[in-house]
């Protein structure tokens, strides 16, 4: 695809275009592969999001390090090798030389600087520094680049989970931005630009960063955007100067390019996946289920699709968890009730959810972080784990009303009331556009019936998508049903489910009060009704368990010794089933479907992906240990690329 652009002149040959030392894709199962062809890719999506973010969840082209092994390991991104100092509170990157954004300029530490003292640090554009800039006290780092190929980040104490952090996520996609290329973007901004707008510099200089939307703005990711057509499909092409090599030093990606195609009706883009219309699918992208399993193997015939899975490593499957700053005092009490919480877990039948929605696949489970996280898989962390898992795992609707007999909430008639004898009514909040057949909608059914079979009053409540993460933030929402546990490979690197941190999980309220200490807002408006403060806030129960959990949060933030670590977090974990549940899962670690096209090489399979090359059978599910880009879909293949380039 390249060779004409350089025969003709336009482009650089490629050893102009790679870096003095590429990275080299190290998976094991990989070989070298065929030139040429196209990917067709499809999502259903009403906003507009998948067409764009959820591509980058296969693209690592942006992070400075790597996950690798299924989070087991972390290896070599565009930083060449790092290091930090004893006490780990200074760490040394050193990128490689030679790096090049998609269009051809060279990319340095200036890029990452620009970032952080343009943007991040510019109070116009009102950006939030990501929690691995602060040190494990909580202030922000100092961050330095003694040259253009060397970053140095200065934190005032100990903070040992820096390199994780940097694995995490794609960055500058999903999770925080971490570079933007300077010589682009500077000219939209007036500090660089006197001819720019100061008024309205801002919403333009937004657009314009989107690179998953505006093709002008480079990238450093295997395939860059081409065309952008809003809620229908985004056309990607290759980078002539991606950063990443095989084995024997042939550039990647193999493919010239992929087209991802936007079904915005979930059974016309299952339609579209049975017709052949897809090559590859990610199931952890999508509304796909083992309810689909029958009709894919049905159609494979006509859609050429082979059936792989990958291990989710979901901690909970699709989960509920209260709003445990609700407005209501009354109910909020409630909902901070350990007997309550622990009765509506004793009251949800999740064998027979396992049957009905899970096709008996996955083990039950109370909810955890995910079974994958290395907490559990040192001496002592099974027992820790297996304790959290089964806490409420038991179905006892008979001992679920007794608990709630106990705490005052008893059938006045039909219904259960609030210890005042107030109406009490549940609502199972989710989003509206969720996908009816998918595994969510056919939880929350059952989850329903459960709770109104001892008496609870429990009505499904579709929300406006749109509004729904605001009014969670302010506590006008009881519930959530639409999300799950998988966060890893370690339970600190994004802690939020254990910790409160901030507005959108079980404690949103006192989840932003945490967010704001140590700033000028912390003081701000603290006569003012927490829920009409902005943003809503509240401080927690003094000597409660969110105090607790934050204050042992806090240890291991300066612990630097890994098993120590690990058993902090198991003393979090133990408050979480004395004092919780604070969220409650069906089954963890399910299988997660993959369809992959007949004649598409270097997809791992299970058996790839097993513990003898030194993996966990896959890890799907979580975004901060972004899958495929884990497995470096770069290196994908045809084995005829003339049949696929339509």
């Amino acid at each position: 695809m390249l060779a004409s652009l350089v025969k003709a002149g336009t482009l650089p040959p490629v050893a102009q275009r790679l870096p003095a030392v590429p990275y080299v894709v190290p998976h094991p199962w990989l070989t070298v592969g065929k030139y040429g062809g196209k990917l067709q890719m499809v999502c259903t999506d009403t906003s507009d999001w998948q067409t764009t973010h959820l591509l980058q969840e296969g693209m690592y082209g942006h992070s400075i390090l790597r996950w690798l092994k299924d989070g087991l390991a972390i290896g070599p991104g565009l930083a060449e090798s790092w290091e930090s100092n004893t006490d780990q509170s200074v760490w040394t990157f050193h990128f490689r030389k030679g790096l090049k954004w998609s269009d051809g300029q060279p990319w340095t530490t200036a890029d990452i600087l620009f970032w952080w003292e343009d943007e991040v640090l510019n109070p116009e554009l009102k950006m939030i520094p990501p929690d691995e800039a602060h040190s494990g006290k909580g202030t922000l780092w100092k961050i330095t680049a003694p040259d253009a190929n060397t970053l140095v980040l200065t934190f005032d104490s100990t903070t040992p989970l820096t390199a994780d952090r940097l694995a995490m996520w794609v960055k500058r996609g999903i999770g925080p931005r971490w570079m933007d290329p300077k010589h682009y973007l500077s000219q939209f901004m007036p500090k660089y630009n006197p001819k720019v707008d100061k008024t309205k510099w801002v919403d333009n200089f937004t657009l314009m960063q989107d690179w998953t939307k505006n093709p002008a703005n480079p990238t450093m990711t295997g395939w860059m955007l081409q065309k952008y057509n809003k809620g229908q499909s985004s056309i990607w092409t290759r980078n002539p100067y991606y950063w990443a090599v095989d084995k024997e030093g042939n550039q990647l990606p193999y493919i010239d390019g992929v087209v991802y195609t936007n079904y915005q009706d979930p059974q016309v883009f299952r339609l579209s996946i049975t017709q052949g219309k897809a090559d590859y699918v990610h199931g952890a992208w999508t509304p796909l289920g083992l309810a689909d399993v029958a009709t894919i193997k049905s159609s494979q015939a006509q859609s050429g699709l082979q059936m792989w899975f990958w291990d989710s490593g979901s901690g909970t499957g699709s989960m509920y968890f209260f709003n445990r700053d609700y407005q209501d005092p009354k109910v909020r009490q409630l909902f901070r009730n350990s007997d309550f919480l622990k009765a509506m877990s004793h009251a949800y039948n999740r064998a027979n959810a396992r049957k009905v929605v899970y096709f008996e696949q996955g083990e039950l489970t109370s909810g955890t972080m995910s079974p994958k996280a290395i907490e559990w898989h040192i001496p002592g962390g099974q027992a820790v784990y297996t304790a959290w898992r089964d806490s409420t795992i038991k179905y006892d609707p008979t001992l679920a009303q007794q608990m709630l007999d106990k705490i005052g909430v008893k059938k006045s008639g039909q219904w259960r009331t609030l210890p005042d004898g107030s109406p009490l009514t549940v609502t199972l909040d989710y989003p509206a556009n969720a996908d009816p057949n998918g595994y969510d909608m056919k939880k929350n059914a059952l989850l329903a019936k459960d709770w109104q079979s001892i008496g609870i009053n429990a009505k499904l409540n579709p929300v406006t998508p749109a509004s729904f993460g605001q009014e969670w933030a302010s506590g006008k929402l009881m519930t959530t049903l639409n999300w799950e546990v998988g966060d890893g490979p370690n339970c600190l690197v994004y802690p939020q489910w254990l910790v409160p941190l901030e507005n959108s999980r079980w404690a949103p309220l006192e989840g932003v009060w945490n967010s704001l200490i140590g700033t000028p807002q912390a003081n701000q408006q603290l006569n003012v009704d927490p829920y009409k403060r902005t943003p809503p806030r509240m401080e927690p129960t003094k000597g409660g368990p969110v105090e607790k959990i934050w204050q042992i949060y806090g240890q291991t933030r300066i612990e630097p010794d890994q098993t120590k670590r690990s058993q902090l977090v198991w003393e979090i974990v133990k408050i979480h089933y004395t004092d919780g549940p604070f969220f409650s899962g069906t089954v963890a670690n399910y299988p997660q479907l993959v369809l992959v096209k007949n004649g598409l090489k270097n997809v791992p399979t299970y058996e790839d992906l097993g513990p003898q090359n030194g993996y966990q059978h896959g890890f799907t599910n979580p975004w901060v240990i972004p899958s495929p880009a884990v497995y470096d879909p770069e290196t994908y293949y045809w084995e005829d690329p003339t049949a696929h380039n339509g």
